[in-house]
């Protein structure tokens, strides 16, 4: 069984049966079909997964308001300095809660940080649920493969597998030399992760209901994917103009679509950290637009809400492709484009999406 699109689109979700025989998330329901032609597929129900992760939620709330939503349906919430007993107890609490009020399973990890108590989460699915001991974090992760170490993609494992470092124990006592050739300057990172080293806080939502919106209703209603995701990325650009002048980052992300009929469609997703860079959140409206727009019927209406606001910028993430000398230059060029708009024009400094809008009015 698997939920996605029946006639096109790509797999939401997957049993694990399914996935068994090779069928995983976003791949084409084309291609899960021809690898199980008696692949059950079922349509998905967003407003009903939204409303239940709402729900799920609510639980970890009753127990601390240090709650941070990484996705619909994965979170980390931080109880503080309380005994070790009393973790396994709410821990406890929480998924017998939601196990007898929603009917669903959740499986819990429970860790000195977020890294140990993720992977912990994830090992032994369905229905997990592990406690790794404050001090113990080593002896946990070192017998894993490398592939558990966030960032470490199916690239970078074939590389620290080629350098003989296919276990997480063996990258926690390699020398940063050996470590270098392989992930350069994020050696030292890397390693601290094989150690289970990770500093990153738990991001609770802000109490602040502020939100940067736009959108813009077509004299003439448009079936153009490319023109809407280019115009979406546009309107993207115009509201992070406004969070990077006040000071703030955002990290939700809705997108917005109206049919002809006026039907209606809305979906959101929450980027693993607070940001203030298109670049950060492009990606994520090209997977809200697939997703919100379900019917591919014409579009009359389109917009874009940022959400989540905070308080200057974040900058813990855990990823080898973007270093964080990285994010400070695009964040000091986007300062540098700012300014060029605000002092000669919004077309005094364009982006590929901006130019192809402009060709594509001339053509109309």
């Amino acid at each position: 069984m698997a939920v996605g699109g029946s006639k096109r689109g790509v797999v939401a979700s997957a049993s694990y049966e399914a996935r068994k025989l090779g069928i995983y998330t976003t791949m084409p329901t084309t291609q899960a079909r021809k690898i199980c032609p008696n692949l059950l597929l079922l349509p998905g129900d967003f407003e009903k997964y939204e409303r239940f992760s709402r729900l799920m939620f609510s639980y970890a709330y009753d127990h601390t308001p240090l709650v941070e939503l990484a996705s619909i349906d994965e979170g980390y919430f931080d109880l503080g300095e309380r005994n070790e007993e009393s973790f396994s107890e709410v821990a406890w609490t929480i998924l017998n809660a939601i196990k007898s009020s929603l009917k669903i399973s959740v499986s819990v990890g429970i860790g000195a940080n977020k890294l140990v108590s993720a992977i912990a989460s994830k090992l032994n699915k369905p229905s997990a649920f592990r406690k790794i001991l404050r001090g113990k974090e080593q002896e946990f992760l070192d017998p894993l493969e490398n592939k558990w170490l966030p960032g470490v993609g199916p690239k970078l494992a074939t590389v620290l597998n080629n350098a003989g470092l296919t276990h997480i124990g063996m990258i926690a006592r390699a020398s940063r030399h050996r470590l270098a050739r392989c992930v350069g300057s994020q050696s030292l990172l890397l390693r601290e992760l094989a150690c289970g080293i990770d500093m990153r806080a738990v991001i609770p939502e802000p109490s602040d209901a502020k939100s940067y919106s736009v959108q813009e209703t077509f004299e003439a209603d448009i079936f153009d994917e490319e023109w809407i995701g280019a115009k979406l990325k546009n309107m993207a650009d115009t509201l992070l103009s406004k969070v990077r002048s006040d000071g703030k980052a955002v990290r939700t992300v809705e997108v917005r679509l109206r049919h002809h009929d006026f039907e209606e469609f809305r979906r959101s997703e929450s980027l693993e950290e607070p940001t203030d860079l298109e670049s950060e959140v492009y990606p994520v409206l090209y997977r809200l637009q697939r997703k919100a727009w379900e019917r591919r019927g014409s579009i009359r209406l389109v917009g874009v809400k940022l959400s989540g606001i905070y308080d200057g910028i974040f900058q813990s993430r855990l990823s080898f492709a973007n270093s964080t000398r990285d994010l400070e230059q695009k964040r000091f060029l986007s300062k540098i484009v700012d300014g060029l708009k605000m002092k000669h024009g919004s077309n005094a400094c364009m982006r590929g999406h901006d130019l192809y809008l402009q060709e594509y009015g001339k053509k109309e």
